[in-house]
């Protein structure tokens, strides 16, 4: 089962996380493979947690390096 979480959000994802915990509390008693998919939908939501978060702070380190006025290619090395 996969999950549609484009256009969500950090807050949408980590309310989408508790509520996937919460099936996984109420699915305790039922079969493995059951159990399986929640694991692999709360694996899938954090790996998108992650990614937005990382994304997020290149974008605001990169605004913050133009607010300066510093060159956006400073620490890159050209070996061109």
């Amino acid at each position: 089962m996969f999950l549609d979480l484009d256009g969500l959000n950090v807050e949408q994802l980590l309310q989408k996380q508790i509520e996937i915990r919460q099936r996984m509390m109420q699915a305790r008693g039922m079969s493995g493979q059951v159990m399986n998919q929640l694991r692999n939908m709360l694996d899938q939501v954090s790996i998108e947690i992650q990614t937005k978060v990382s994304l997020d702070k290149v974008k605001t380190d990169r605004e913050k390096r133009v607010a300066e006025g510093k060159d956006l290619d400073d620490d890159v090395l050209n070996i061109g």
